[in-house]
């Protein structure tokens, strides 16, 4: 194994404070990182990480050398890049987070697609629909629905998908369908709220050019996508959701929309990445992708 090869898992490892973690990402033998780690270290004459049986932290000698690490590893695939923007073919892991709903609903059909273009290129997905630390996680881009929070990440919008009101007809059935906004004081809504801390705003609408937002009672507070859709089917409220996601389901009766005055404004749809000086081939090649999907969406 090279140098280079050692240099990269010794900086998976120390990012991510794991050995476990950083086989995991690499798809190879907690033993192959192991083993490369102590070539590097024999080969500097230095101890660069503390190993325990609970954790694994940087010695003296580990943190001088981990930005220094870095920075060369960042400068060999800046130069790598430099010459794979001059060929057609792309190869490589594509590390992503975005909402499972999403990536059911718009990505997973189109899959075929992308890989019959790029056979050689490989995706590993997250899928969580909590906020996570893509730096931390050694991510290369999260996709984000909704508002965005302040964040280092450079955030590159990719359209919007626009809402819909739906309930299941055994809500109607039991509760009535809301024909005003005066008839929600006696309604439901699904609270959904992807962030333990975050709360929902009510039932939000765009009319006159104006966003605004009327509190409901709620039954139920969720904080994944499939457990939104899954609430709204079992009759548990209103939900507002992409129109997208919910056709299929409209058209099969299994969902129906209500109070189509007052639908939420259209739901941004963002790439974020970590600011580069290069930015691989082929990361800048599947964001385009994913934005050409979402535009089909709009």
């Amino acid at each position: 194994m090279d140098k280079l090869e050692c240099m990269k898992r010794f900086a998976l490892v120390a990012q991510t404070g794991s050995f476990t973690q950083a086989a995991e990402r690499l798809n190879v033998p907690k033993s192959a990182v192991s083993s490369a780690v102590t070539r590097l270290e024999s080969h500097l004459q230095s101890r660069l990480l503390q190993r325990s049986t609970r954790r694994v932290t940087l010695t003296e000698a580990g943190e001088r050398f981990l930005p220094q690490c870095l920075k060369l590893l960042d400068e060999i695939e800046g130069l790598e890049n430099q010459f794979q923007q001059q060929s057609h073919s792309i190869s490589g892991e594509i590390r992503v987070d975005m909402p499972g709903r999403f990536f059911s609903q718009v990505l997973a059909p189109r899959l075929s697609e992308w890989f019959a273009q790029h056979p050689d290129t490989r995706i590993r997905l997250i899928g969580a629909d909590h906020r996570i630390d893509p730096i931390q996680e050694q991510l290369d881009c999260v996709l984000r629905v909704g508002t965005l929070s302040d964040s280092e990440l450079i955030a590159k919008k990719l359209g919007e998908l626009p809402l819909v009101n739906c309930v299941s007809p055994s809500y109607i059935a039991r509760y009535g369908r809301p024909q005003q906004l005066a008839d929600l004081a006696q309604h439901y809504l699904i609270d959904y709220s992807p962030g333990i801390r975050q709360q929902a705003d009510g039932f939000e609408y765009y009319c006159n050019g104006q966003h605004d937002s009327v509190a409901m009672r709620s039954l139920l507070s969720v904080s994944t996508t499939d457990a939104y859709l899954a609430a709204c089917l079992a009759g548990m409220g209103i939900a507002q959701m992409p129109l997208h996601g919910a056709n299929q389901l409209i058209a099969q009766g299994e969902l129906v929309t209500v109070l189509p005055d007052y639908l939420p404004a259209p739901m941004p749809v963002a790439m974020l990445y970590e600011s580069r000086r290069y930015q691989p081939k082929r990361l800048r090649l599947f964001i385009e992708w994913v934005a050409s999907l979402v535009a089909e969406l709009q």
